[in-house]
């Protein structure tokens, strides 16, 4: 029974992710910024692979706020669905977010960072160490679920203390 909460959960997911998608598309501040947001989404790989963690988040760093117009809400929402509907991306869901969430709402003024954190899994998970990223805001999480990042140990954040 898990399985089909977890499958009605994802379907929900996906099908808030299409709607905002559809009114994205609607609306005249965010329409012009999918074909964007899409291809940084496509490129992030490529410049993880090409240059150091910090070189790569360094690039990612917005040297102005040419978005300060936009709603950072409604902005968060498209990068999110964007990220969603993105399934075959060599990141993970959550890396892409953060990446792509931390440059475009940086772009919009709202500084963000990203933390970078490890754990065990757990036992009915497959063996091994889990991964997870989220955003920052003002040292705290944002926009994030507190379940999804508990028991989790940041190995790294961005901008580097004092950067």
């Amino acid at each position: 029974m898990a399985s089909f909460s977890g499958h009605l959960l994802r379907f929900g997911r996906g099908l808030e992710a299409l709607l905002t998608l559809g009114r994205s598309a609607l609306d005249p501040d965010l329409r012009p910024l999918i074909p964007v947001i899409r291809q940084l989404a496509r490129e992030l790989p490529a410049r993880h692979e090409a240059q150091s963690l910090p070189a790569f988040l360094a690039e990612l760093t917005p040297a102005e706020t040419d978005l300060a117009g936009v709603d950072p809400e409604r902005l968060r929402r498209l990068v999110d669905a964007l990220a969603r509907v993105e399934r075959r991306h060599p990141f993970g869901l959550c890396l892409r977010r953060a990446l792509l969430r931390y440059h475009f709402l940086r772009r919009a003024g709202l500084p963000l960072g990203i933390a970078f954190a490890v754990r065990i899994r757990r036992p009915h998970e497959a063996p091994g160490i889990a991964g997870h990223a989220w955003n920052t805001l003002d040292g705290q999480p944002w926009h994030e679920a507190e379940a999804d990042y508990r028991g989790f140990t940041v190995l790294y954040r961005w901008p580097e203390e004092g950067g």
